[in-house]
Order: structure tokens, then C-alpha cells, then sequence
């Protein structure tokens, strides 16, 4: 039933973002071409949104009360939505990787060490679960409508700090205070504890609403 469910939540997520994946594709060749990060790590503020969208096609095609139909808890279809996130930040690192090479085999002449790239991709990879882990217990509880009001304010504070780190004048000495292996993991381990607490929220949220 779990590999149905994320299938389901698969098949949403493509048919219903087909501008947005384009969307996507502009910041990775922007970022390349433009020789800038700055794009690329917008990224991962694209793709929560895109996954966010398979709960709001849920609540407009009622599929609470069509799920309860069938022999499988409410827990499993929460987790299948975070599973297709974890899906979702596993792509959006790869994109990022590979713009990442691309800049350097374009730009020769200022290419991004190792350490750069492995700051710059634990940072993509940590906002694309950390957004959903603040927005999904807000749309099981309130709804996506009012759950979309905190995404916004997210994305803002989130783009108002990437804005000013990636393109302000002093990146190096930015990028550099992150290169350190223990304060990077630490970043990622952080970010993974938030997603697993949201987690069991949402679960739990969703468990005792009525439907």
C-alpha cells in the first residue's frame, strides 16, 4: 500500500508542475551560464513548493474521505508525503551537484573548491526538508490555505538570508566559516532531527482530525 500511496503522490507532484519543473530548469542554466551559486541554491525553495502541491490537489479532489475507504492508516499516507520530500531533496542536491561541475568546467578561472561545493550543497539539501518540515504540521492542521501563508513567510525570511550571504560582498569569508566537516554535518543533522519531529507531528495531526 506505502509504494502505491507514493506513487500517487509521484504522479501529482509531475502532472501538475510541468511550468514549475520549467521553472526549475531557468535557475540551474541561469546559474551556469551567469557562473552564479546564487541561482542555483534557489532550487531547493522550488521544490517544497512543488511537492506542497499534492496536498492541496488532496483537499480539492477530497481525498481524505475517499482514502478512508481504504484498508490502510492515516500515518502511512502522511509518510508517504514525507518520503516523496526526502525524494524530492535527493534530486534537487543531484541538480545542484551538477550545475556546481558545470560552473567550474565553464568557469575556469575562478572554479569552486570542494569544501565550497559541500557547504553550498549542505545548504540546498538542508532547506529542502526544513521547509516542509515547518510547513506540512501547519497544512494537516489548519488546511493549505492558511498553511501556504506559512510558506511565504518562510521562503521570505529564507530568500532575505540566502540573498544577503550568496550576494553580499564578503562570500568568501561567509562560505568559509562553513567549510568546517563537523559544523556541516552538524547543519545536516539538525535539519535531519527537524524533518523526523515534523514527522511525527504531521502524523500525529492527521491521526486524530476528523475527516
Amino acid at each position: 500500500m506505502m509504494k502505491g500511496l507514493i506513487t500517487k503522490e509521484i504522479i501529482v507532484l509531475i502532472k501538475n508542475n510541468k511550468m514549475q519543473f520549467l521553472c526549475l530548469l531557468m535557475f540551474v542554466v541561469l546559474g551556469v551560464f551567469l557562473k552564479s551559486p546564487a541561482y542555483i541554491m534557489f532550487i531547493p525553495f522550488l521544490f517544497p513548493m512543488l511537492v506542497k502541491q499534492g496536498l492541496t490537489v488532496d483537499e480539492m479532489s477530497k481525498w481524505d474521505k475517499y482514502s478512508a475507504c481504504f484498508p490502510v492508516d492515516r500515518k502511512k499516507i502522511v509518510s508517504s508525503k514525507y518520503i516523496v520530500v526526502l525524494f524530492a531533496a535527493v534530486i534537487s542536491s543531484v541538480m545542484a551537484l551538477a550545475s556546481f561541475l558545470l560552473i567550474n568546467i565553464i568557469n575556469k578561472d575562478k572554479v569552486l573548491s570542494l569544501n565550497d561545493i559541500a557547504v553550498y550543497l549542505t545548504v540546498a539539501s538542508s532547506i529542502s526538508i526544513i521547509l516542509p518540515a515547518f510547513m506540512y504540521p501547519f497544512d494537516f492542521k489548519y488546511g493549505t490555505a492558511k498553511g501556504r501563508i506559512v510558506y511565504f513567510i518562510l521562503t521570505g525570511i529564507a530568500v532575505a538570508g540566502l540573498s544577503s550571504a550568496f550576494m553580499g560582498a564578503d562570500v568568501a569569508a561567509f562560505v568559509t566559516k562553513l567549510t568546517q566537516p563537523i559544523l556541516i554535518a552538524a547543519i545536516f543533522a539538525a535539519a535531519l532531527i527537524l524533518f523526523t519531529v515534523s514527522w511525527f507531528i504531521s502524523a500525529k495531526i492527521y491521526e486524530t482530525r476528523e475527516i
